[in-house]
């Protein structure tokens, strides 16, 4: 096996970097936070694989030998709907990963949640006694509270109007909101549906090689999360392989945009990966490598 990508040393190097001036405590919660991210990854880097041994045609039983577990263990843990807990919404313990749109995205959506009528239950689970959970419903009608984010240019570029989208989905229209202080998303509750979209959208954003969740990926994540709110595009005409098709195709708009802009400043040199604004909390592997 070739050298560890990320060796031990950079590690440290990194967490020192975070407060120069820190002492040893804060050093440990640094590190602390650190090694959560890099759990995250390591299970999501493994989900990627897993994801495309099923695509490709494996078994379970194969890809359970490959690992070292069984084939029951390996299905618990990668099987949507089961006790794959490892991307359960509240592991986005920071959302480093998200976009500053993605972040609104998800307090607009908190703002639907609390206007539910009072004793309604969201979709896979009981409601917080303190918080309202947000659904797949809050966070569909919330993607259209960015109309510059990709998530809503895709939603027009399928035809669909913003009353189309909350009639289906039985909420909206969400508020248009300011910058957000991630810290206070840990505050935020999700139900099982939202859960499910936000494991859908970790897959897609590995699958399409970008290191940050924008509402590209989560509007492909309600999508092909499946259920009701899934079913409601499919019915207006957004499918989740029509999304796709139309998220690609932004995408790829936005980058030769830019380059070309780049290229006219007279700098030929690769543009950077599309997408939304990016996140303020850079993953792990991205501040190690530059």
């Amino acid at each position: 096996m070739t050298e560890f990508p990320v060796p031990l040393d950079n590690l440290i190097a990194y967490v020192k970097t975070l407060r120069p001036e820190g002492g040893p405590l804060e050093n440990v919660t640094d590190a602390f936070a650190v090694s959560e991210q890099l759990d995250e990854q390591s299970d999501a880097l493994l989900g990627y694989f897993v994801d495309q041994a099923r695509r490709s045609g494996l078994s379970w039983s194969q890809i359970g030998a490959a690992m070292g577990v069984s084939k029951q263990a390996a299905q618990k843990r990668f099987v949507p709907g089961q006790a794959s807990d490892h991307l359960r919404a509240d592991g986005f313990k920071t959302f480093s990963r998200f976009t500053d749109r993605a972040v609104r995205v998800l307090f607009a959506a908190d703002h639907l949640a609390a206007d539910r009528p009072a004793g309604h239950q969201a979709d896979g689970q009981a409601e917080s006694a303190t918080r309202p959970a947000i659904g797949a419903a809050q966070l569909a009608a919330a993607l259209l509270s960015e109309p510059e984010g990709l998530a809503a240019k895709a939603i027009r570029q399928g035809g669909l109007l913003p009353e189309q989208v909350y009639a289906v989905v039985g909420i909206g229209p969400a508020p248009q909101l300011p910058n957000q202080d991630r810290a206070s998303a840990r505050e935020l509750t999700f139900d099982d549906s939202a859960k499910a979209a936000f494991r859908e959208a970790l897959k897609w954003a590995l699958r399409m090689g970008h290191n940050y969740i924008g509402t590209e990926h989560l509007l492909l994540g309600v999508l092909f999360s499946g259920g009701p709110v899934a079913e409601g595009f499919t019915g207006l005409g957004l499918t989740p392989q029509r999304a796709e098709e139309l998220l690609t195709a932004e995408l790829a708009a936005y980058q030769a945009n830019l380059q070309g802009q780049l290229n006219s400043m007279g700098r030929n040199r690769p543009a950077p990966d599309a997408g939304e604004l990016r996140p303020r909390g850079r993953l792990v592997c991205v501040a190690l490598h530059g």
